[in-house]
C-alpha cells in the first residue's frame, strides 16, 4: 500500500511542477499497474490502463460536456451576454451599487447556460467590466465582483464539474444538479450582501426606477436568452430529456439565436467556435481517461481503505471529516482546476466518506464548491488569469481583491457541511 501512496504523492509533485494532469496521471497509472503485475514490461500493464481509460470515457453522459462548452462559447459571441446584462442592469438600477448587483444576477443566469467559470469570466465579464467602468465604478471593485460572480457558474446547474463527478462516482447527474442550486444561490446572496456593504461605504451610484416601457423593452431583448436555463432545467426535471440531451438542445438553441435570429456571426465563426470546443473537450477527455485509470489503480492498492483507517484514528464525526477534506480541497485547488481535481480525488476520498455515512450527493456538491474557490487562489487561479486582459489588472492585484469573496465562499462551504439538507433537500423532494 505504501508504494501506491507514494505514487499518489508523485502525481501531486508532477502537477506542482507543471506537468499536464492527464499525462501525469497516465504515467503514474502505468507505474502502478506495472507494480501490480510485478513487471513494468508486462503487456497486461498497458492493456489494463488502456482498457480502464477507454471504459470511463465511453459514457453517454460525458457528451454533455462538449455541448455545454459549446453553449457557453456561442452565448458569448452571439450577443446574448450583452442582452442578459442589459436586462438585469435595468432591474437592479435603483439599488445603490446597482451594477454590482447586476453583475451577480447576470452570472447566476449565465450559470444556467454554460456550467463553466472561465466562460462567465471571459465573456460576460467583459460586458460587466465595461458597463461598470463607464458608470464610474472603480476598477478594483468592478474586477473583484466580476471574478467572484464567475464562481457561481460551476455550482448552479448545469455544471461541468458535477457532470464529471457524477460519471466517476456513478451518481445521478440530475440529483447533483439540484444539489447545487441552494449552495450556488447562497453564494450569490453572500456576494450581493457584500456588494451592498461596499456600495454604502464607497457611496456608489444608484439610478432611477425603470419605466414600464424600458423594462419591457429590456425584457423583450433578453427573453429568448432567458429561456435557455428554463429549457435546460425544465426539460431535465420535466422528464422531456436527459442531461446530455438537454446540453445538446441548449447548444442548438444558442446556435439558432446567434446565427439565425440575432445574426451576430456567420458560419465561418461558428466553425471556429466548434473547433475550439473540440480542442477543449479533447483535453478534458484525456484527463478523465487517465485520472480514471489512476483512481482504479489506487483502489486496487487499497489506498482508500488505508485512508479511512487513518482518519478513523483522528475522528469518527462525518462533519469534522468534511472539514478536514475541505482543507485538503482548498490546498489542491491552489494548484489544480476543479474538474481534474474532482476526477483524481473522488475515487480516493468517496469510499472513505461513504464509510462515515456521508451521502455521495452531499459529498460531491461540497467538494465541487470547495474546489471551485481555487479558481480565485494563486498560484493557478484560472479565473484570475482569464481576467487579466479583461480588467487590465495584474494577477497579484486580482488575487488580493478576491480575498473577501473567498472568505464569503468558505462560509457557504461551512453551511453546506453543517446543514446537509441545504444540498439534499431539493434532490430528495424532486427526484423522489
Amino acid at each position: 500500500m505504501a508504494a501506491y501512496a507514494f505514487l499518489a504523492f508523485a502525481l501531486v509533485i508532477l502537477i506542482m511542477l507543471g506537468f499536464p494532469v492527464g499525462f501525469g496521471a497516465g504515467t503514474v497509472s502505468m507505474v502502478g499497474a506495472g507494480y501490480f503485475f510485478g513487471d513494468f514490461l508486462d503487456p497486461r500493464t498497458s492493456s489494463m490502463i488502456a482498457r480502464l481509460a477507454f471504459a470511463k470515457i465511453n459514457n453517454f453522459l460525458l457528451l454533455a460536456i462538449p455541448f455545454f462548452l459549446l453553449t457557453g462559447r456561442l452565448m458569448n459571441v452571439g450577443g446574448i451576454t450583452e442582452r442578459l446584462f442589459g436586462f438585469v442592469s435595468v432591474v437592479s438600477r435603483p439599488l445603490k451599487g446597482g451594477l454590482g448587483h447586476a453583475n451577480v444576477l447576470a452570472s447566476m443566469i449565465f450559470a444556467g447556460m454554460s456550467g463553466a467559470a472561465t466562460a462567465d469570466a471571459v465573456g460576460l465579464g467583459t460586458v460587466e467590466m465595461r458597463a461598470m467602468l463607464q458608470e464610474g465604478y472603480d476598477r478594483d471593485f468592478s474586477a473583484g465582483i466580476t471574478a467572484a460572480s464567475s464562481l457561481i457558474g460551476p455550482i448552479i446547474p448545469p455544471s461541468i464539474p458535477l457532470v464529471a463527478y457524477g460519471v466517476i462516482a456513478e451518481e445521478s447527474i440530475g440529483s447533483l444538479f439540484l444539489g447545487g442550486v441552494i449552495p450556488g444561490t447562497l453564494m450569490a446572496i453572500c456576494f450581493i450582501i457584500y456588494v451592498s456593504y461596499r456600495a454604502r461605504r464607497g457611496n456608489y451610484p444608484s439610478g432611477s426606477m425603470a419605466g414600464i416601457r424600458e423594462l419591457l423593452v429590456s425584457f423583450r431583448n433578453a427573453f429568448l436568452p432567458l429561456m435557455t436555463p428554463v429549457i435546460i432545467i425544465g426539460g431535465i426535471y420535466g422528464g422531456i430529456f436527459t442531461p446530455t440531451e438537454a446540453a445538446a438542445v441548449a447548444a442548438f438553441y444558442a446556435m439558432v439565436l446567434g446565427l439565425l435570429f440575432y445574426r451576430e456571426y456567420g458560419w465561418r465563426h461558428l466553425m471556429r467556435e466548434i473547433k475550439g470546443t473540440m480542442i477543449d473537450t479533447a483535453v478534458i477527455m484525456l484527463v478523465i481517461a487517465f485520472t480514471s485509470a489512476f483512481g482504479v489503480v489506487m483502489i486496487r492498492g487499497q489506498v482508500p481503505d488505508a485512508l479511512a483507517a487513518l482518519i478513523t484514528q483522528i475522528t469518527t464525526d462525518p462533519t469534522f471529516l468534511l472539514l478536514l477534506f475541505t482543507i485538503l480541497w482548498m490546498i489542491v485547488g491552489c494548484f489544480m482546476a476543479e474538474t481534474p481535481a474532482i476526477l483524481i480525488l473522488t475515487p480516493i476520498l468517496l469510499p472513505t466518506a461513504e464509510k462515515f455515512g456521508i451521502d455521495p450527493i452531499h459529498f460531491g456538491v461540497v467538494m465541487t464548491v470547495a474546489l471551485t474557490i481555487g479558481l480565485l487562489t494563486p498560484p493557478v487561479g484560472m479565473v484570475l488569469y482569464a481576467l487579466i486582459p479583461v480588467t487590465e489588472l495584474p494577477f497579484e492585484r486580482l488575487a488580493v481583491l478576491a480575498i473577501p469573496y473567498i472568505l464569503l465562499s468558505l462560509i457557504v462551504v461551512a453551511l453546506t457541511i453543517i446543514f446537509p439538507e441545504l444540498v439534499l433537500w431539493l434532490p430528495r423532494m424532486i427526484m423522489n
